[in-house]
């Protein structure tokens, strides 16, 4: 078993479930992964709520097709905070499960007062028979990969350098819903998702995406903001598929679109032929750029 929050599931994050299924597959056991919702820092210092880079549908999966055998998710509230590391191990096992091996990283602490370290942990796994792996960071240019790093990149609209730290582009998924067709009367037809409530919007503007619905792959637009052009809104999720040519409407069909290139900010435009210009030259920009990639997605 491994424990943490792992929001983001970021290579270094990776590096951890990777040993704890090598080391469940070692032992012929199950590999076991402990999450949280909601984020302990809500509850441990008080911290205000954020979005989450992965909320706990997106994270589940993510874990799963890295082959995680189960996902526990501990609903942190101040009573596990006041529990000591023999304690939450048997309110997640069980009293006497049969743990075979901790897996962590270098700086995991758990229990009240983060009494838990490394040392600890070895005590209390030779009197209840588990062993613990440590796994060491995985680092770049000398630093620790970090959520609060990714983060920040994706609020500030760097999906090409989200994409690096998580080995996959920066997705945002949900059902098509219904809009207010202004992008079919501009040229422009779009679908508007109905994203996780939780989920980290990226840095306001248009995006290079790729997409997939409808049983397809499409390249196309999305754009991220509030439509300002046509007044005050809610910030929103809109895609623009390039090439999709398939009659009917998508309305209520699930979409993810990965953002792979920020090609421009948002922008309120003076007049509805400005933003069409803009949009022109957002498609132009979209085709260089997969023109350049060649193909090649983000992160891989």
């Amino acid at each position: 078993m491994t424990i943490g929050v792992f929001d983001g599931l970021h290579r270094g994050h990776q590096t951890i479930i990777e040993a704890t299924v090598r080391a469940a597959r070692d032992r012929a056991g199950i590999a076991w992964v402990t999450t949280f919702d909601p984020h302990p820092d809500t509850v441990v210092r008080g911290s205000p709520p954020r979005a989450w880079i992965t909320p706990l549908e997106e994270r589940e999966a993510l874990l799963h097709a890295m082959g995680v055998d189960r996902v526990h998710v501990e609903r942190f509230d101040r009573s596990v905070k006041e529990l000591s590391p023999e304690e939450f191990l048997d309110r997640v096992l069980g009293p006497g499960a049969p743990l075979a091996a901790l897996v962590v990283g270098p700086d995991f602490r758990m229990g009240r007062d983060r009494a838990g370290d490394r040392a600890y942990l070895e005590s209390l796994g030779r009197a209840r028979g588990f062993a613990v792996v440590e796994v060491p960071f995985l680092l770049k240019d000398g630093r620790k990969l970090s959520s609060t790093a990714l983060r920040r990149m994706i609020e500030e609209g760097l999906v090409e350098e989200a994409a690096a730290m998580m080995g996959r582009p920066y997705t945002l998924s949900g059902r098509i819903g219904s809009g207010a067709g202004r992008g079919a009367k501009l040229g422009y037809p779009t679908a508007n998702l109905e994203l996780h409530p939780e989920k980290l919007l990226p840095a306001p503007g248009i995006y290079a995406s790729d997409n997939e619905t409808d049983g397809g792959r499409w390249r196309g637009l999305t754009y991220v903001g509030s439509a300002a052009t046509f007044g005050p809104g809610p910030v929103r999720a809109e895609v623009h598929l390039l090439d999709y040519d398939r009659p009917g409407s998508l309305r209520g069909r699930p979409l993810t679109t990965s953002l792979m290139k920020r090609l421009r900010g948002d922008q309120v435009f003076d007049s509805p032929d400005a933003l069409v210009r803009a949009m022109d030259e957002d498609r132009a920009k979209a085709r260089e750029y997969w023109a350049s990639a060649g193909g090649r997605i983000a992160g891989t």
